[in-house]
């Protein structure tokens, strides 16, 4: 635990890009946040490889795209935090794994 935030999860989404947030106390929509559009938002398919680094330092939560940096999916977080993966269709894989940070800079999509 660091600090005294109310977001204690972040999920992001496949098929659209889009992400939920929650502090699991009902604010909003049944106790989630839902934001369609952050920066760098960006869908994937089967066999992309979607990384996600929690910076506890700069309390951001960034997203990469097959090693290619997409952008900070939520900031301002602090406190406990859990992570969790759900998959949407049979045959869908999930690894959680500690990596190293892409190098590759942030770039456009095609």
């Amino acid at each position: 635990e660091w600090g005294d935030g109310n977001v204690h999860a972040c999920q992001y989404f496949c098929r659209s890009g889009g992400t939920i947030c929650t502090g699991f106390q009902g604010e909003r929509t049944g106790g989630y946040n839902w934001v369609w559009d952050w920066e760098g938002k960006e869908s994937s398919t089967t066999g992309d490889t979607i990384g996600m680094l929690l910076n506890l330092d700069e309390g951001t939560l960034i997203v990469y795209k097959n090693n290619r940096h997409l952008g900070v999916m939520k900031d301002g977080l602090s406190g406990s935090y859990c992570w969790h993966a759900g998959v949407g269709q049979d045959g869908d894989t999930v690894t959680i794994s500690k990596a190293r940070i892409p190098t590759m800079a942030p770039s456009s999509p095609n």
